[in-house]
């Protein structure tokens, strides 16, 4: 059963920003520029983020797990699955199965654990996504399932020092994974072996890492601890942090992915309703933004894929396009959560409640 917690607006703010981050670095993939983006390390909040609001919503003492496992199910699964059709049929397979080097045998062993969601699952699966961002949402489902459910029947270490301690290592060793073995590749509907081993568990370790990093600041959040005063008074100083890292990332000073070695501490920020950063966070275009995120993150893929097959690619546009798909993407996230969304959500969980009904009976 879920807690009766009130809602902490920032968060569901800064899951907004988090997935424009991330369609904006795949629009920016269209341009012929090595500029860095924050959107690989975007992801890494929303792990995060997920580790947090889950401890913060279930309690263990009527943690039912069908109820939270429907719960998820109506979540996530509806709208993966759309665009995982909507992709595959419209660009994988009329242009992308070549039997020489993605041969249908593959195509189809893939489309299966992708259905499945279980395809960034090491040795089970290839780590292909035809829905390129879609890689992120099998490793939450593996947290979701496997990961929570033992979290949340465990006790974080008692001491602020020593949880404090275990966010520091959790993030190094997802960033040192990262920057040594991650290969884009591996996303590519293709047969291909990356040099190391370890990239095929990098992104599920980074999943974990940061999701029990989430779960590890909410036990910060929940004791008002030092860790928590000081990161609440501190953020301005933190977010500054983000800034400095982003531009020192487009210097090419510094990768990228060091970002992610301040979110769990700006999620634990963005806690205090009372910041500025948090108001604005939690103000109505943000939190709107938040609530649409999952449609952002599912659809913008296609949506870009679609523009560029329309207009062609951004660097051959006269200035008046991109007001036009501004627009046109802003009606599809909207659309998509209202026509797919939320209704496909609301739709599973009330056969789940018939079903509850029936057996009381």
């Amino acid at each position: 059963m879920k807690d009766s917690r009130p809602e902490l607006r920032a968060l569901t703010g800064l899951r907004g920003i988090a997935a424009m981050a991330v369609a904006l670095g795949h629009f920016q993939q269209l341009y012929p520029t090595d500029a860095p983006f924050i959107w690989d390390n975007a992801v890494d909040l929303f792990f995060c983020l997920s580790g947090f609001t889950l401890s913060y919503v279930y309690r263990p003492e009527d943690f039912r797990f069908s109820h939270y496992l429907t719960a998820r199910i109506a979540r996530i699964c509806p709208l993966y699955l759309v665009t995982l059709v909507i992709v595959g049929g419209a660009i994988v397979w009329p242009l992308q199965i070549d039997p020489t080097t993605y041969p249908v045998r593959h195509a189809l062993a893939d489309f299966l654990l992708q259905v499945l969601m279980l395809n960034s699952w090491p040795i089970i699966g290839s780590g292909v996504h035809w829905n390129s961002p879609a890689w992120s949402v099998s490793v939450e489902w593996f947290c979701y399932v496997l990961l929570f459910p033992l979290l949340l029947f465990q006790k974080a270490p008692r001491s602020a020092a020593i949880r404090l301690l275990c966010i520091v290592l959790l993030s190094a060793t997802s960033y040192s994974l990262f920057v040594r073995h991650f290969d884009s590749n591996l996303f590519i509907p293709k047969l291909y072996e990356p040099k190391s081993q370890w990239s095929y568990w990098v992104d599920l370790l980074r999943g974990v890492f940061s999701f029990t990093a989430g779960w590890i600041v909410f036990s910060c959040y929940d004791r008002r601890d030092g860790l928590y005063n000081f990161c609440t008074k501190s953020s301005a100083l933190l977010w500054s942090g983000v800034v400095l890292l982003t531009t020192l990332a487009y210097c090419d000073r510094i990768n990228s992915q060091a970002l992610m070695l301040l979110y769990p501490f700006v999620v634990l920020a963005a806690t205090d309703q009372r910041s500025i950063a948090s108001r604005l966070l939690g103000s109505g275009p943000l939190y709107f933004l938040g609530v649409i995120s999952y449609s952002i993150y599912m659809t913008h893929f296609a949506l870009f894929i679609g523009v560029v097959a329309v207009f062609g690619l951004p660097a051959t546009w006269p200035l008046s396009i991109y007001p036009l798909v501004a627009g046109i993407s802003l009606a599809v996230f909207i659309g998509s959560y209202l026509a797919i969304e939320r209704p496909a959500r609301n739709a599973v969980r009330g056969v789940r409640c018939m079903h509850l009904v029936r057996k009381s009976r």
